[in-house]
């Protein structure tokens, strides 16, 4: 049985290190989302567009929701021009963690992946 005191204390330093660690993860979520907010966005919207994996997502987007997308960009450019935040009834409205890219970016990934892995043994 490995119950050294040695061990125990690694043990609870590891549980204080874990709670430390998801505390401040969530303040952090917590503060990227308002920001969001502020500016009508979502998470996904702010994703680099030249990733191969974001590319193909958006090519595969419907494109309702391609256009719901570059409207919410365009209206964040203006809101940062007129440096005037959107107004609290609209953010509150907003859901700014919201996935609609990411399921599509883990798709993509994993078929290009699958495709890397596939062209290495011919």
């Amino acid at each position: 049985d490995d119950r050294s005191p040695q061990s125990v204390s690694r043990m609870s330093l590891l549980r204080f290190g874990e709670r430390l660690f998801k505390s401040v993860a969530k303040s952090y979520q917590a503060n990227v989302a308002r920001s969001l907010n502020e500016y009508g966005l979502r998470l996904d919207d702010i994703l680099v567009e030249e990733d191969p994996d974001v590319a193909m997502a958006l090519k595969r987007l419907p494109p309702h929701e391609l256009q719901m997308r570059a409207r919410r960009l365009k209206r964040a450019m203006d809101i940062s021009f007129k440096r005037k935040p959107l107004p609290p009834e609209i953010q509150a409205l907003q859901d700014p963690m919201k996935p609609y890219l990411s399921p599509l970016i883990e798709e993509a990934k994993a078929r290009r992946i699958e495709r890397e892995l596939l062209n290495t043994y011919t």
